[in-house]
Formats: C-alpha cells, sequence, structure tokens
C-alpha cells in the first residue's frame, strides 16, 4: 500500500511538472509575440506612420502605441 501511495505521489508530480512546463512555454511565446509587436509599433512610429495605422496592424491600443512614442 505504502509503495502504491509513493507511486501516486511522483505521478501526481511529474503530471503537475509537466503541466506547469506547457503552460510556462505558452506564457513565454504570448511575451515573445507582445514583445514583437511593441518594437515593430516602435519601428513603424518612427517611421512615421499614422498611429491609427500602427494600431490596426499590430492590435496594440492607440493608447499603447502614443505611450511608445513618448519614451523617445
Amino acid at each position: 500500500m505504502y509503495l502504491t501511495y509513493t507511486s501516486r505521489m511522483m505521478e501526481c508530480h511529474r503530471d503537475g511538472y509537466e503541466e506547469g512546463r506547457e503552460e510556462g512555454i505558452s506564457i513565454g511565446l504570448e511575451r515573445g509575440a507582445y514583445e514583437t509587436k511593441l518594437e515593430t509599433a516602435k519601428t513603424m512610429y518612427l517611421d512615421k506612420v499614422p498611429v491609427e495605422t500602427i494600431s490596426k496592424y499590430t492590435n496594440l491600443p492607440i493608447e499603447t502605441v502614443l505611450e511608445l512614442g513618448q519614451t523617445e
């Protein structure tokens, strides 16, 4: 009975680890995609592309695009 309990606990630990790992990868990919959008928007802003156009093509709120312009 003890070995069954220990085996089950190890299995739960392994399953939790894998679930957490997959979630971490997903969060990392989302963060990377967002950072890419910000860099693209900043480059477009510096090239004097209208804010509305930047927002449309990067799917970022206009307010976010305007904040990027203020960091220059």
